[in-house]
């Protein structure tokens, strides 16, 4: 049976409920990860997964919690044996953020290398897939294709659709990113097993942070509850599993029945290192 384990759940507010917004889909025998937000490492070790472990990470767009352990997840999978290439697949922009970690961290690595003696230097190697929207990686376990989402004026930000075959059926399980509701994001998931779904519940105005137009902005690039039940309805979709939640501390009772005022199928309010089999 094939999984969805949510990592991180939260935003880019420190809560230690919640850690950085993170995803892992496992299919048979590969782990495809979908962003590196704050805490990801310690999250898979207590799964019981090793960072050397994931196959590949795709990035949904260049905002700091969802990126923010890229480096941490590529030493700490070296650290851990892994042999390969570090593999990422991401939006334009994702090898000039990733090959800038590396330059800020060339001595301490050079260093390391040479003292440590490891023998899986290959393990250091990377290998970065900048796509659009014609992209399409397969496997011989699943097929994950992005495709473009509203995050303006986040350019590009993208979702992600993974469809395999298990058991004689075909599934399909959408990762929304960060977005407003969108039609692309409805047609992309149309259908599908399950859709993991960002959601703004919405936030207190503080004057010594922010001001009205940081609440109106914030707001204006994600989903309100209902709005994402909308989305799950107009797509038919089987299962929809929330995350990226703004503020992470909220009433959960409140936000399902939101959310349920639109869309009468199953709702999971995603918990850090809930796992949903699919």
């Amino acid at each position: 049976m094939s999984t969805i384990k949510l990592l991180g759940t939260g935003c880019p507010s420190p809560s230690h409920i919640r850690f950085g917004p993170s995803t892992l889909v496992k299919v048979q025998n590969s782990n495809y990860l979908f962003d590196a937000g704050s805490g990801v490492t310690q999250r898979l070790n207590e799964s019981g997964i090793k960072s050397s472990e994931i196959d590949l990470l795709f990035i949904t767009h260049i905002h700091s919690d969802h990126i923010v352990d890229i480096y941490q997840l590529y030493i700490s999978g070296w650290h851990q044996g892994r042999e390969e290439p570090f593999k990422i697949v991401g939006p334009s922009g994702i090898r000039e953020f990733f090959e800038s970690q590396l330059k800020s961290f060339k001595r301490e690595l050079e260093g390391r290398k040479k003292w440590e003696a490891r023998p899986n230097e290959n393990g250091l190697l990377y290998e970065i897939y900048e796509v659009d929207r014609d992209y399409v990686y397969e496997d011989n376990f699943a097929q994950v294709s992005p495709f473009e989402v509203d995050h303006k004026p986040v350019e590009p930000a993208y979702g992600y659709k993974i469809e395999f075959n298990e058991g004689g059926r075909n599934k399909k399980i959408v990762i929304s990113g960060d977005t407003r509701k969108c039609n692309n994001l409805i047609e992309q998931s149309f259908k599908a097993d399950a859709l993991v779904h960002e959601v703004f519940i919405g936030l207190d105005f503080d004057g010594k942070r922010m001001t009205k137009k940081t609440l109106e902005n914030i707001a204006d690039y994600h989903t309100f509850p209902k709005e994402v039940g909308e989305v799950a309805k107009e797509a038919l979709v089987e299962k929809l599993i929330l995350t990226h939640f703004v503020p992470p501390v909220f009433d959960e009772k409140k936000l399902k029945a939101d959310v349920e005022e639109v869309y009468k199928g199953e709702i999971v309010i995603g918990k850090d290192l809930l796992s949903i089999e699919i």
